[in-house]
């Protein structure tokens, strides 16, 4: 059995889900892999991802915990809070599609949070957490 992982494809298809959803675009300044420091807030980041393989003799599948964030410079917390829930509604209003693979189940994990600034000049930090239970796709010959 030849393995590959879905992180990068799962990338993708998290980055489209995000940056197409009118609502949220509507909120936010970008949706990023990577942040320049010049970037304007409010802005939402992909994060990292865990994977642990799940495999049996017939089967591999894959884990995947990934954590998002958001960021926002409002003075307090409302505005996270509405990007927290933008977000959410987009990552779940419609089945996933992620190329080369099946999602088997996508939970929102219930550790979602706001951290508050540092210190004055510093963003609003939201957190959310989501799980892949994910496999490749078999192709059919």
């Amino acid at each position: 059995m030849i393995l590959e992982t879905a992180l990068w494809p799962l990338q993708q298809a998290i980055f489209q889900r995000l940056n197409n959803d009118a609502a949220l675009k509507e909120k936010v300044t970008g949706v990023y892999d990577y942040v320049s420091k010049g970037d304007p807030f409010p802005y939402v980041t992909i994060g990292e991802p865990t994977m642990s393989p799940l495999e049996t003799k017939t089967s591999y599948s894959e884990n995947i915990p990934w954590v998002l964030q958001c960021y926002s410079m409002y003075q307090g917390k409302k505005e996270i809070m509405e990007i927290l829930n933008l977000m959410v509604k987009a990552l779940t209003k419609e089945p996933w599609n992620v190329e080369g693979f099946k999602v088997n189940r996508f939970n929102i994990e219930p550790n979602m949070r706001v951290i508050n600034p540092a210190d004055v000049g510093f963003p609003y930090q939201g957190i959310l957490n989501v799980r892949f239970y994910i496999e490749k796709q078999e192709v059919m010959r």
